[in-house]
Formats: C-alpha cells, structure tokens, sequence
C-alpha cells in the first residue's frame, strides 16, 4: 500500500469540508434568495444547468428534484452538449446556470455568453469571484471560496430548485429537504469521524479487482457516475463502468459471473426496489460487490439527500482503492497538457 499523507490529497473529503457546507449556507443561501427572487419576478419557465465532470454530476442531481417535485422543465447538459444542440427555448423565460470550480472550462464560459445574449438570467457558480471566464461572463457569481466541490455544488444548485419550487408551489417535500439541510453539517461531521475504517476495509478489497461495475438508480444515478467514472478512472485509474439498476436486466445482467465485481449504492427513495432486485440477482453469481446503504447512515434525512450524505463514505472508500494499488490519487497522464486534447 501506498505510504502518503491523505490531507495532501485533493480529492479526498476535506478537513473543513463541514465548516465550508455551514458558510455556504449562511453566506450564500441569501444571495442565492436574491436570484429566486429575480426568476419569480421573471417568471421563469425553464431552468438550464451546465457544467462538466463532477459539477455536471451535481447538477443533473439537482435536475432531477425539478423533475420529480415541479412541473418546471429543467436540463443539465454538459458545457460542449449546450453549445452544439443549445435548446430551441433559450430567451428571457430561462435561467441557466453555469458551475466550474475554477471557472477556466471555457464551454461552461461560452454557454454563459450564449445565454446571456439569448436574454437569459445567467448564474456563474465558481471559486473565486472575479479573474476567470465564468465569473466574467455571468450575470450573478456566487462565489464560495471553498474546496469540497460535490457538497458545495450540491447545496447551491439544489437550493434553487428547491427555494423555486417552494416558493412557486409550496410542495411538502420540498419543505422537509429544506428543514433537513440544516441538519446535514451535523451528520456530515459524524461521518467524517466515523466511516473511514469500514470504507478503508472495502477499498482494500476492491483493490484486488482489475475493474468495477458501479450500479445504482434513482437520485444515486449521478453520483454513482461521479464516483464509479470520474473518480474511479480519473484518480484511482480502475476501468470499470456505471449502471442503471432500472436497466440492469436488459443486457448488463448477462455479464454476472463469479469474479466480475460490483460496486452498489442504495438508496431510500422510491427506486430502492430496483436496485434491491439487481443487488440479490447479483448474490447468486459471485461474492465480488460492496454496497453502500443510505438507510444505515442517512440518520433520518429525506431520501432525496442521500448523495450529500454517501459521498463521505465513497470518497474514503476510492481514496483506499487507489493507495491500495500503489497508485497516488492526484498523479495524472494526460491533464495539464503532457498531450493535447
């Protein structure tokens, strides 16, 4: 195993990743009213969301609380996906929201420019406020100065949809997530404390597995794509691929023998069923899967945030995986321009 520090690691859970979810919430909860306020003056009929890598994952997340609690059409659509097929409905009755952490991926940028001149409200979500082509371009920056990207990304693109939609419909589930989001630093915390050995353990044995089929549905779908592509093959450099369980019967279930490995993430939500279906078919064939289970951590909170509450665990988890293979999570091939792209 590989002997390094983990605090000298980016992509792993932050030390203050707690302190940073509390400050986004009372720093920018407000600012982020203010925008809610200008799309209900407005009237807004669409909400586009664009990003790329794991802040896409967090906006197709938040996607999906539009989509299941609001009859407002929303999208989430990769920076170069918007540019090239950019909706038919993009004017004055639109929102678009653009997130990059550094605000330098320059599709996100121009998809900002692109809605702006189309006479949409554009939001820029990004580290710094000023000195990088998100912030330059958008209408409104809600600069969070923090590190803990899929937490932070979570909590302010699910704030729109959720003050929207509270304020445009009054939903009763809209109202629990909102009332359980003041809990989730608490919970957060705890996790950090307490979910590290078992996740340690797991990465350890899923180190000996040449690749991974990471499965799950409903609002998991995103994160299992964040954590079993982006995190898996990016940082822990592990092939694998990730699943719907709505769709595990019609063709992935052909594969499952004894030694191909699974990574499964369950939620509380509704689509718990279909994962639980895969998940037993998946036993009778082999001993190689790992599930991770909302119900045993979420502490009561709404199904809907189970991928603010799992991450803690997953990232752990990888972060092991890639230790685990003598392989340090932050080296990289081809970023930073070694080969054009």
């Amino acid at each position: 195993m590989l002997d390094i520090d983990k605090n000298t690691v980016d992509f792993l859970v932050t030390d203050n990743m707690v302190t940073e979810v509390k400050t986004v919430m009372e720093r920018d909860f407000p600012k982020l009213k203010k925008i809610v306020d200008q799309m209900i003056e407005r009237k807004i009929e669409r909400v586009y969301y664009v990003a790329c890598g794991s802040p896409l994952c967090a906006c197709q997340t938040a996607k999906m609380v539009f989509e299941k609690y609001s009859d407002v059409p929303c999208e989430a659509y990769s920076g170069w996906d918007f540019l090239d097929h950019t909706p038919k409905k993009l004017d004055e009755k639109c929102i678009v929201v653009g997130v990059s952490h550094y605000g330098k991926t320059n599709e996100v940028a121009d998809s900002l420019i692109k809605a702006s001149e189309a006479g949409a409200i554009t939001v820029g979500v990004t580290r710094d406020a000023v000195g990088n082509p998100v912030s330059d371009a958008a209408e409104h920056v809600i600069a969070y100065a923090a590190e803990c990207i899929w937490e932070i990304h979570l909590l302010i693109t699910f704030y729109i949809a959720l003050d929207y939609i509270n304020r445009i419909d009054n939903n009763e589930n809209v109202k629990q997530i909102l009332a359980d989001l003041k809990k989730l630093p608490n919970v957060l915390a705890r996790l950090v404390k307490t979910s590290e050995d078992k996740s340690r353990e797991l990465g350890e044995k899923a180190s000996k597995w040449p690749f991974i089929y990471t499965v799950a549905a409903g609002p998991l779908r995103p994160l299992s794509y964040k954590e079993g592509i982006i995190t898996m093959l990016e940082f822990t450099w592990t092939h694998g691929c990730q699943l719907n369980s709505a769709e595990f019967r019609h063709g992935p279930l052909e594969v499952v023998e004894k030694g191909v490995p699974y990574v499964f993430m369950l939620g509380t939500d509704e689509s718990r069923h279909t994962t639980e279906r895969t998940i037993n078919f998946v036993k009778k064939l082999t001993d190689d899967y790992i599930i991770f289970d909302y119900a045993e951590i979420s502490n009561g909170l709404h199904p809907m945030l189970a991928p603010f509450v799992l991450f803690v665990p997953l990232e752990y988890f990888y972060y092991y995986l890639s230790i685990s293979k003598d392989h340090n999570p932050d080296d990289r091939r081809y970023y930073g321009g070694l080969m054009p792209y």
